[in-house]
């Protein structure tokens, strides 16, 4: 599995621990600091949320928000 897959992953199941559902928006500060804190960097992670966005499942909203779009699996 590739590193970007497996960031991928680990945000989807951290936006799942935090019961994030679709046309729900969440705060990117709650998203940054847990990853990091597992391990990722900073820029592991605005790589996934960018292969997320182009692949539709996240957008990324003003204001630091992210708005899930669709629950997916890696």
């Amino acid at each position: 599995m590739s590193e970007q897959r497996d960031t991928k992953a680990a945000l989807l199941a951290l936006l799942e621990s935090l019961g994030v559902e679709p046309d729900t928006s969440i705060n990117l500060y709650e998203i940054g600091p847990p990853m990091v804190a597992d391990g990722f960097t900073e820029n592991d992670v605005v790589n996934a949320l960018y292969a997320l966005k182009d692949e539709g499942v996240i957008d990324l909203l003003g204001n630091n928000q992210l708005l899930l779009v669709r629950k997916d699996t890696l």
